[in-house]
């Protein structure tokens, strides 16, 4: 039988070798992050092919930030592994909407479906962003594309109908994805209407 000293000995070494993988997991995490929001910005100027090394060399870190904690329930499902899922989730709907023009499916992606909730939900506010740089150079249509995978992003939060301790707060994203639809519908409808009173004042004035 084990004297509580050595149990206390085989826990300590248990905790720093928990910590170690923490601090490196932590730090990759971090890495994620930064390279999310690095890949995200440049898809904001039209820079593709940066916006993809960015988020090659984020899902990179991820897969290794999975790997090294599969086994470690203790940090698994920690709060900054989620955090940064959720970032690579955004991240990976944004670039693949404006490559394909088409909603990146959950299915495929290996994912927490929590995660890919509020990572759409992340992705509707970038979409505003591109409705809004869409508007300023009047570009009409490209702004009601971006407002079209909004809407289809809200019907998902929609149909899905569960207790937020499942879904990791579905109510507050669906929420606050409704008001940011709602304002950006008005911003594009305002947009319409001023550019075909424009029109027709040219029209008028024979320029």
């Amino acid at each position: 039988m084990k004297t509580p000293e050595q149990i206390t000995n085989s826990l300590v070494k248990e905790f720093d070798k928990l910590n170690d993988i923490r601090e490196q997991s932590l730090k990759l995490s971090r890495e994620i992050i930064k390279s999310c929001s690095k890949s995200i910005r440049n898809l904001h100027r039209n820079n593709l092919d940066e916006a993809k090394q960015h988020l090659d060399e984020a899902n990179k870190n991820y897969q290794d930030l999975r790997s090294s904690l599969k086994d470690i329930p203790e940090l698994r499902f920690a709060g900054y592994v989620n955090d940064s899922e959720r970032e690579l989730i955004e991240a990976f709907l944004v670039f693949e909407f404006e490559k394909t023009n088409a909603l990146l499916e959950f299915d495929g992606m290996n994912v927490s479906a929590s995660n890919y909730i509020q990572g759409l939900g992340d992705a509707i506010g970038e979409w505003r962003r591109k409705v809004l740089d869409s508007l300023r150079k009047l570009e009409i249509e490209e702004g009601e594309k971006y407002l079209a995978i909004m809407e289809a992003s809200m019907e998902i939060f929609n149909e899905l109908d569960y207790p937020d301790a499942l879904t990791g707060g579905l109510r507050r994203y669906a929420d606050t994805a409704r008001a940011i639809i709602e304002r950006t519908r008005s911003d594009l409808t305002n947009a319409i209407v001023s550019e075909s009173l424009r029109k027709e004042l040219k029209k008028n004035n024979g320029l």
